[in-house]
């Protein structure tokens, strides 16, 4: 998929890979649209967005957890900008500690998010693009979902796999339809966090990414993009590590 012209719609466009890849692709010559809770964050994605001149930006509120956010958030795109080509799912949040320690509810706020949430945007979104048979969706999954080795990470990397699940199954739904769909997946090589589960309730906080980290991997979104990659990994030998984990089903 090249960008030039096109027009992409980001969740989590406040801060961190979210905002990293806004800028990416409005370089590439794409109209952005960026969504977050994070208000002030926003704005500040909006100013560095209209310092690289040219092009239509334009930030909106929304809470990937709720369908009526994202119901509206397809709306308002639609209207403002005419059409949207490529829809980014990276609105996250990260749950760490030990399963005796996370309640049902952490558990349900954590895959109402980051599952739910690309559900939701798919759902929203996939009319619109099947109506014009043409589009493209990504969904931000971390990479320890594929590669799982701390127990601190239970939950955060259940609902990371979950998505790349979710993905495979849309892309068969459809690619055959004009949809492509693409996965991208931040995270080090390695042990997610290393060092023991954190003892007590879990630990909620919201997904960033640091800039730098960032900036890279949102150049490697643009180029997955281009090369229609299913999996769009952070780093190089991401691939064979994930073919060596999976290459069977024992732990």
């Amino acid at each position: 998929m090249e960008l030039l012209g096109k027009v992409a719609v980001i969740t989590g466009g406040g801060s961190g890979i979210g905002r990293a890849c806004s800028l990416a692709i409005a370089r590439q010559g794409a109209d952005v649209v960026v969504a977050d809770i994070d208000d002030r964050g926003l704005e500040e994605t909006l100013k560095r967005l209209t310092h690289l001149g040219s092009g239509r930006y334009l930030p909106l509120h929304a809470d990937v957890g709720k369908d009526s956010d994202v119901r509206a958030l397809a709306s308002d795109a639609i209207a403002a900008m005419g059409r949207v080509d490529l829809l980014l799912n990276n609105a996250g949040v990260v749950l760490e500690g030990s399963l005796e320690a996370i309640s049902t509810d952490d558990w349900e706020w954590v895959l109402n998010v980051n599952l739910l949430g690309a559900v939701r945007g798919a759902r929203a979104f996939l009319p619109h693009m099947l109506e014009r048979g043409s589009g493209y969706i990504v969904n931000t999954a971390a990479v320890g979902g594929l590669l799982s080795d701390d127990p601190a990470s239970i939950a955060y990397d259940t609902s990371t796999l979950a998505v790349v699940g979710f993905s495979r199954s849309l892309i068969r739904h459809v690619g055959a339809r004009g949809i492509g769909v693409s996965v991208l997946c931040p995270g080090e090589l390695g042990p997610n966090g290393g060092g023991q589960a954190p003892t007590g309730q879990g630990r909620r906080k919201r997904t960033s990414g640091r800039l730098k980290d960032a900036t890279r991997l949102a150049d490697r979104l643009v180029q997955g993009l281009r090369g229609e990659e299913f999996l769009i990994l952070g780093h190089p030998g991401q691939r064979d590590a994930i073919l060596e984990h999976w290459q069977d089903l024992e732990p």
